[in-house]
């Protein structure tokens, strides 16, 4: 009796010295298979199950709450979240907020109607042709050179017009929407150009008043071997884009 007492108190002890983990608020916007929150609170998606793991991973307990994505950028530089899923770093957003390195990098690439390919090698190449995008997408390098957009609601739009004849190609997302539009007639329709237009690259944001550079620092190191695991690859495999996440070369 005295030895299963003994083993009690041991095992108390050892239960008591557990670090208990510090509770993170994670905003995310609803964009699958990118980002979401589960019906338990969790974060889901690639970045929102990668990221959740890894802040786990450093002690952390990751809650997840769903924003618009306009207010992302602003609910992470004002503090009202601790950690911001799927965004992209810029100079200026890095002067308020830490940055990680991409834990996805979303392509934005060209469909034409299929035996209408034509070759480019420049984004300046690309001023003499009817381009269809998405209303609140932006394109840097397009509009930087002065390309003309003709925007609509969503991708299929601008699938269908290129089906149509009604402009030259569409910009859609290399992962996000084609893993879509594969699943559709429209595909068989239409053909990739290879060389991607704009390059859009998916971390988290977290709030410098709770992280230091050195936290970034372990969760960028902790994202560099989780991305050469199995563990990654089932991920990808779950949300069905195994076959999209790659590397498509770039037009100068």
């Amino acid at each position: 009796m005295r030895k299963i007492y003994a083993a009690f108190l041991m095992l108390v002890a050892i239960t008591t010295n557990v670090p208990a983990k510090e509770a993170l608020t994670l905003g995310s916007g609803d964009s699958l298979p990118f980002a979401g929150v589960g019906a338990d609170g969790a974060p889901i998606g690639v970045l929102g199950d990668t990221s959740g793991k890894l802040l786990q991973d450093m002690g952390f307990d990751a809650r997840a709450k769903k924003l618009p994505f306009a207010r992302l950028y602003n609910s992470i530089h004002n503090g009202e979240v601790d950690v911001a899923i799927g965004v992209l770093r810029t100079d200026e957003r890095a002067s308020m907020a830490l940055y990680s390195e991409p834990i996805l990098t979303e392509y934005a690439i060209l469909a034409v109607k299929k035996g209408n390919a034509f070759t480019y090698n420049s984004i300046a190449d690309l001023k003499n042709k009817k381009l269809g995008g998405r209303r609140g997408f932006a394109y840097p390098a397009l509009d930087a050179s002065g390309i003309d957009i003709e925007r609509a609601n969503d991708h299929d739009t601008n699938i269908k017009k290129v089906i149509g004849g009604r402009i030259d190609a569409a910009i859609i997302s290399s992962i996000a929407y084609l893993s879509q539009l594969d699943q559709t007639e429209m595909r068989d329709k239409v053909e990739l150009l290879p060389l991607a237009v704009g390059v859009v690259p998916l971390g988290i944001a977290l709030a410098d008043e709770k992280f230091s550079a050195e936290d970034v620092a372990r969760f960028n190191e902790k994202l560099s071997g989780h991305k050469a695991s199995d563990a990654y690859s089932a991920v990808l495999a779950k949300y069905g884009i195994s076959d999209y996440v790659k590397d498509w070369p770039l037009a100068q």
